[in-house]
């Protein structure tokens, strides 16, 4: 009898002790899968805190880019105004009266929103020769002939079509490289392209 007990007291310690570690673990995992469950449940949240914050921001941005395309807009609708660019035919013309060298009159045409004239026809060449504020003084145009002989309009690299030389001034050689009206008629020089002379702008958008 006293050994049946002794075995049930052993076997009962023995349980007791080989189910400890398998509660402690049970815990330790529930704790650890608790833990998971509230970060997956905080980056969520956080998450959608960020897209939340990216779609205003975007919002803001698209807003802000409006008003500033608007003023932009006006800024170079009033420059236009202001300059006095001449209309013709669905295209502007600024008529710079500055005595600067041709590659200072392009960028100059460039800053304020227009490009070096492009001759593209007689009556073209006509009515901006005919406008011109001083008849008595040479204007630069946007031809040049970097490679000798082969004339190029600098605002789209396009080969000239159309001339209109002054008798024996076209293509003068390697020192002459740029085209300016003549005065006081309508006919082209090719240039010393470092000569100081007035300059003609032209722009696609009229106001």
């Amino acid at each position: 009898m006293m050994n049946m007990m002794l075995f049930v007291l052993v076997v009962f310690i023995c349980e007791g002790v080989l189910s400890f570690p398998s509660r402690v673990v049970n815990q330790d995992f529930n704790k650890s899968r608790n833990a998971l469950i509230a970060l997956k449940m905080n980056l969520s949240e956080t998450v959608d805190t960020l897209e939340t914050d990216v779609k205003n921001t975007l919002t803001t941005l698209k807003s802000n880019m409006k008003d500033v395309d608007g003023k932009i807009l006006q800024l170079v609708e009033n420059d236009f105004k202001a300059r006095q660019w001449e209309k013709h035919n669905g295209h502007c013309y600024y008529f710079g009266t500055e005595r600067v060298n041709w590659f200072t009159s392009e960028r100059k045409c460039r800053e304020i929103g227009g490009y070096i004239v492009k001759i593209d026809d007689s009556s073209e060449n006509s009515w901006v020769a005919t406008k011109r504020p001083d008849k008595n003084t040479h204007y630069w145009i946007g031809l040049t002939d970097v490679v000798e002989g082969q004339f190029r309009w600098s605002y789209d690299q396009s080969p000239m079509t159309y001339k209109k030389w002054y008798s024996g001034w076209g293509s003068k050689g390697t020192g002459h490289n740029c085209v300016m009206y003549s005065y006081p008629n309508d006919k082209w020089l090719d240039y010393t392209c470092m000569s100081p002379c007035f300059y003609i702008c032209e722009s696609n958008f009229c106001y």
